[in-house]
């Protein structure tokens, strides 16, 4: 994962925008409730300061910046250090894992699934949220990126290259939903599918092949 020195030294920065959208925030909450799964171990890959792991409930994360992980903890997340491509736990521990807007900032996409899979039970679940480089809103967060704190470095993804990716990795797509069609802090509603809007959520399976030892 790069760019951690920027989430490192600018946690206030990180956690102001969310206060100051608080609307965005809730949409971005509702939208990945719609797919997330209500029961089982659930972990989140790049926690941050554990906004959305306390918002959703989830107990664990993964975080490589100390500041943002203790953050996380004061918020009562327990989070390990690492990385998304190099995730510290034995294969098949969780039943669900969440992943948001992380991708953009991640060294090896495709690597970082391959993680999310082999950490998760069979038929566990990977939800993703991103921002979509498709949408009209994602191609505006491009243009923009270099007078951005945070998306200066950004590589962000379409939903389809994010879908590529997951079923490369051996995910089967099972939901998709997309949110934030206009900028400004105000209610937005939350959609099936993606294409639309910036913020996209995809939930995907671990299918485990035959003969597979898991």
């Amino acid at each position: 994962m790069k760019q951690e020195s920027i989430f490192e030294s600018h946690v206030d920065e990180y956690e102001q925008w969310f206060q100051e959208h608080s609307c965005l925030f809730a949409a971005e909450i509702a939208a990945i409730r719609e797919v997330l799964p209500t029961s089982g171990v659930g972990l989140e890959i790049g926690v941050g300061s554990g906004l959305f792991a306390s918002a959703l409930g989830i107990k664990y994360g993964v975080e490589p910046s100390a500041a943002m992980r203790k953050k996380a903890e004061s918020r009562g997340v327990h989070v390990f250090d690492g990385v998304a491509e190099r995730l510290p736990f034995k294969a098949a521990m969780f039943d669900f894992a969440v992943m948001i807007t992380v991708d953009c900032f991640l060294t090896d996409v495709g690597q970082s699934f391959q993680e999310a899979f082999r950490i998760l039970v069979p038929q566990g679940c990977f939800v993703i949220a991103f921002i979509d480089a498709a949408t009209r809103l994602g191609k505006e967060y491009e243009q923009k990126k270099q007078s951005s704190l945070f998306y200066r470095q950004a590589n962000f993804h379409s939903a389809g290259e994010i879908k590529e990716q997951l079923m490369q990795a051996g995910f089967r797509v099972d939901a998709e939903r997309q949110t934030i069609f206009a900028f400004g802090n105000h209610t937005q509603e939350i959609r099936r599918g993606t294409g639309e809007g910036v913020f996209g959520v995809i939930k995907a399976r671990k299918m485990v092949r035959a003969g597979s030892a898991e």
